[in-house]
C-alpha cells in the first residue's frame, strides 16, 4: 500500500500536466483539505495500473475535462476493483467529476476487464461538472460515471453525499457485460441534475442505471432525495435477462421533469419494488412512478412480472398517471397511501388496503 498525505499550507495546487498513478497497488491520499485544480491540464489525475484508490480530505476542481479518470487495465485478472471519496468535492469541473471506466481498457487496448467494480461515496460533494464555462461543447458528461463492460459486477455505496447540479446526470452506472448491478443509498441528494441542453434519444437524470448484459438491478434508497431533475429522477434499465429489486424508503423524488421514479425491466425477469413513506410529486410531463416490463422493449408484448408495494406514500404527476404498471402478470398493494390516477395492465392484481 502507498501512502501520501499532503502538507498543510500546499493550497492551491495548478496542475500543468495530471498527476498520473501507473501502480497496481492500493494507493491512499490525504489531501488535508487541499484543493487540485488546472494550469492547463485536461484531467486532474488519472489511474492506469489497477490498484484501489482511496481519497480522503481533498478538492479536485476546474479540469478541462475531468477531475479524476481511473481506467481499469484490459488485462485485469478478475478481481473487484475499489474507489473510495471520503470528504471529496468534485466540483465545476469540463467532463466528469470522476470516471471509473471498465470499457476502454486502461492499457490503451480498449477491451473490457473481467473485474468487477466497487465505488464508496462518503460525506461528498460532486456538483456542477459538465461545466460549459470549460467545456462549451461537450454533453453527456455526469457527476461520476461508472462504466464496467466485461464479466464483473458494479457495486455503489453513496453515504450523505450531495450530487447535485451537474449538467448532465447526477450519476450514471452503465453495466454492459455480464454481471449485477447493487446501488445502496443512504442520505443522500441527487437534485437540479441536467441543466445542459438534453438529447431527446438521452435526456438527462439524477440517479441512472443501465444493465445490458444478463445480470439483476438491485437498489436500495433511503433517507434521500431524488427532485427537480430535467429528465426523471430515479431511472432503472434492465435491458436483458435479469431481475429488478428496488426499495425506497422514507424518500422524496419530485418535481422531475419526466416519470419522478422509472424502472423499466426488457428480458426474461421480473420487477419487485417497495416504495415505504416516499413522496413522488408533480412529475411535469411523466407519470408519478412507471414500472414496466417489456419483451425486447415492445409494449405491446409484455412477459414480465411487476409486484410492487406501496406504503404510507405519495404519489401524483401534473400530466400522466400517478402510477402506471405496464406487464403481463402482477400485483399493487397500496396501504394508507395517496395514490390517484392508475394505470395498471388488466392482469395485475390491486389490493387496496386503508
Amino acid at each position: 500500500m502507498l501512502r501520501i498525505k499532503f502538507q498543510p499550507g500546499l493550497d492551491p495546487i495548478e496542475l500543468k500536466t495530471p498527476l498520473i498513478y501507473t501502480g497496481a497497488q492500493t494507493l491512499v491520499i490525504d489531501g488535508v483539505g487541499a484543493t487540485v485544480s488546472q494550469k492547463g491540464s485536461e484531467n486532474l489525475l488519472v489511474a492506469n495500473g489497477g490498484g484501489d484508490l482511496h481519497f480522503f480530505n481533498i478538492f479536485f476542481t476546474k479540469a478541462l475535462r475531468t477531475g479524476i479518470v481511473v481506467n481499469v487495465p484490459a488485462g485485469n485478472l478478475p478481481r473487484e476493483q475499489t474507489v473510495l471519496l471520503n470528504n471529496v468535492i468534485l466540483r465545476d469541473n469540463g467532463w466528469y467529476g470522476l470516471h471509473f471506466d471498465d470499457q476502454s481498457g486502461g492499457d490503451g487496448t480498449g477491451s473490457d476487464s473481467s473485474s468487477s467494480l466497487r465505488l464508496l461515496v462518503i460525506d461528498s460533494t460532486v456538483t456542477n461538472n459538465n461545466n460549459p464555462a470549460l467545456s462549451p461543447s461537450s454533453s453527456d458528461k455526469d457527476g461520476i460515471r461508472v462504466d464496467e463492460g466485461g464479466i464483473g459486477d458494479v457495486t455503489t455505496i453513496i453515504v450523505r453525499s450531495a450530487l447535485d447540479k451537474n449538467a448532465a446526470e447526477g450519476i450514471e452506472i452503465n453495466e454492459t457485460g455480464m454481471g449485477d448491478v447493487v446501488v445502496t443509498v443512504s442520505k443522500s441528494s441527487f437534485d437540479n441534475n441536467g441543466a445542459q441542453p438534453q438529447k431527446l434519444s438521452d435526456p438527462e437524470d439524477g440517479l441512472d442505471v443501465d444493465e445490458a448484459g444478463s445480470g439483476s438491478i438491485r437498489a436500495t434508497i433511503t433517507e434521500s432525495t431524488i427532485s427537480a431533475n430535467r429528465d426523471e429522477g430515479l431511472d432503472l434499465d434492465e435491458a436483458d435477462n435479469g431481475e429488478v429489486y428496488l426499495a425506497v424508503v422514507n424518500v422524496d423524488a419530485s418535481e422531475n421533469a419526466d416519470e419522478n421514479m422509472k424502472v423499466t425491466q426488457l428480458g426474461n425477469g421480473n420487477i419487485t419494488a417497495l416504495f415505504r413513506a416516499v413522496t413522488a410529486k408533480n412529475s411535469k410531463y411523466g407519470d408519478g412512478v412507471k414500472l414496466e416490463s417489456f419483451d425486447n422493449g415492445e409494449s405491446e408484448n409484455p412477459v414480465g412480472g411487476v409486484f410492487a408495494t406501496v406504503e404510507k406514500s405519495i404519489f401524483a404527476s401534473s400530466d400522466g398517471d400517478d402510477i402506471q404498471i405496464e406487464a403481463a402478470r402482477g400485483e399493487l398493494v397500496i396501504r394508507a397511501s395517496s395514490i390517484g390516477a392508475k394505470k395498471l395492465s388488466e392482469n395485475i392484481i390491486l389490493t387496496i388496503v386503508p
